[in-house]
């Protein structure tokens, strides 16, 4: 199957704070997460690796001069899929290039964030770094820390390589500010054994998704595998019920924020993400639990469906998972379009890093996404990749459905379409309903009173 040119309805991201408006902040969090690549691994292509260790700081802005004269890039990724991508694209790059050489840095989600808001501040980020696109990726254009690949691409026609809305979405601060390297859709992994043992399909409503949900928790399974810390991954779930409340527009305009979140649709919203919660949907003290360690209960049968994008494919196989065993829907919201939460990933190239540091950053962002490259390195690039024309590898069997998904309609997933200091206080809102510490009216007024405190700065 060919990756088609499936349209997306991005639209413009909430402004972000300036860099002076967040400057002491990222020192403050600096404070905490001075050993921010802890836990991090850094590669050096040439054959010399070394593993982070704790407390091992960020790396210090690159030199153009590498090993025997070799232009030397620095990379910055997440661990996981995303370092077994890596690693795999700088083997065949440095083949075809071998006067450059690439070094990889990986951090888990949430500390790559901290690290790049910490790097910005003290003029240390890399030549080149993985972001997402919408108020996550915006800062740094916003504040002239990338490179602006505006005419670059008018004149090397990505308009004739790249899926069109991959370059909307890349698009912040009035700029394409990074290479796409994915586009996704969400929805439910779910385990298939479960479902036909106690005789579930998959819902085509809202209602037949709460059958399923009560069926599963009546028979000692628990529906939802997903893992609290951070917030994004239960906002995953959080997010459709908004969709299924709200409707698209208003739920647009909310993300914009033209519309007041102390809505009674919100409160909706709110009021069955505690009654899920109350009926032991979730597992027990998720709130805390690692996104990354969420998939075991998955795996060993204990939970049903988790919340996730085309990504889970390469995971199921590298983690040696019987495929058969798994299948995939979007969660009915009772909407016309029926839309499913979306994002793009991109790499973002330093504006301050040297000229020739620059071109090799960007010859090795664009290596990763030619068709070339997909045909040879397959599920490994953790498909589908923006690229018109790209294949999309047989194993990765749940990538077709995910983009029948987005054909129907999506929108920015939450994280990005709120600012960040918006989304944090979404995470904490979702997070007190649960604990019994806020009703769902209160939420829907903090969450009001967050937003005009945040307009007013």
């Amino acid at each position: 199957m060919i990756l088609r040119d499936y349209l997306i309805n991005p639209w413009g991201v909430c402004e972000l704070s300036k860099f002076k408006r967040v400057f002491l902040y990222v020192l403050f969090i600096a404070v905490f997460v001075s050993g921010c690549s802890s836990g991090a691994s850094t590669t050096d292509v040439g054959g010399n690796g070394t593993g982070g260790s704790s407390g091992e700081s960020s790396p210090s802005p690159t030199s153009s001069s590498g090993t025997g004269g070799k232009i030397v890039v620095e990379l910055w990724t997440l661990t996981g899929n995303n370092t077994t991508a890596a690693e795999a694209l700088k083997k065949e790059f440095e083949a075809a290039n071998p006067n450059i050489e690439i070094k990889i840095t990986s951090n888990a989600t949430d500390p790559h964030k901290e690290a790049l808001k910490v790097a910005a501040a003290s003029g240390s980020l890399p030549d080149i770094w993985y972001n997402w696109g919408g108020s996550l990726g915006s800062f740094y254009p916003e504040n002239g820390f990338t490179l602006d690949l505006t005419e670059y691409a008018k004149e090397n026609n990505w308009d004739q390589k790249f899926i069109k809305a991959s370059l909307d979405l890349a698009t912040l601060g009035g700029q394409l500010s990074g290479v796409p390297q994915h586009i996704r859709g969400l929805g439910f992994y779910y385990r298939k054994d479960i479902f036909d043992q106690y005789g579930l399909k998959e819902p085509q409503t809202f209602a037949e998704f709460e059958q399923i949900l009560q069926t599963l928790k009546d028979n000692g399974i628990t529906p939802f595998s997903t893992g609290g810390k951070g917030g994004w991954h239960p906002m995953r779930i959080l997010e459709l019920l908004f969709e299924h409340y709200a409707g698209p527009e208003l739920h647009d305009k909310l993300n914009l924020l033209e519309e007041s979140w102390d809505h009674p649709k919100v409160v909706e919203a709110y009021a069955k993400w505690k009654e899920w919660a109350d009926k032991g949907y979730f597992m027990s003290g998720f709130l805390t639990l690692d996104p990354n360690e969420a998939k075991f209960e998955l795996y060993q049968g204990k939970a049903a469906m988790q919340p996730e994008g085309p990504w889970f494919d390469t995971t199921i196989l590298v983690d040696e998972q019987d495929m058969d065993l798994y299948g995939f829907f979007p969660m009915p919201t009772d909407q016309k379009p029926m839309r499913i939460s979306s994002f793009i990933d991109m790499f973002q190239i330093n504006s301050s890093s040297p000229k020739e540091v620059q071109e090799a950053a960007l010859k090795f962002a664009e290596f990763a996404v030619e068709v070339s490259t997909a045909e040879k390195l397959g599920a490994v690039l953790n498909p589908p990749i923006p690229t018109i024309g790209a294949p999309i590898p047989e194993d990765t069997r749940f990538v077709p459905e995910v983009l029948e998904a987005l054909d129907q309609g999506s929108f920015l997933i939450t994280d990005q379409a709120l600012p960040q200091e918006v989304i944090q206080k979404f995470f904490q809102a979702q997070e007190m309903i649960i604990f019994g510490e806020m009703t769902p009216e209160d939420a829907a007024k903090f969450m009001q009173s967050e937003i005009e405190k945040y307009k007013n700065k």
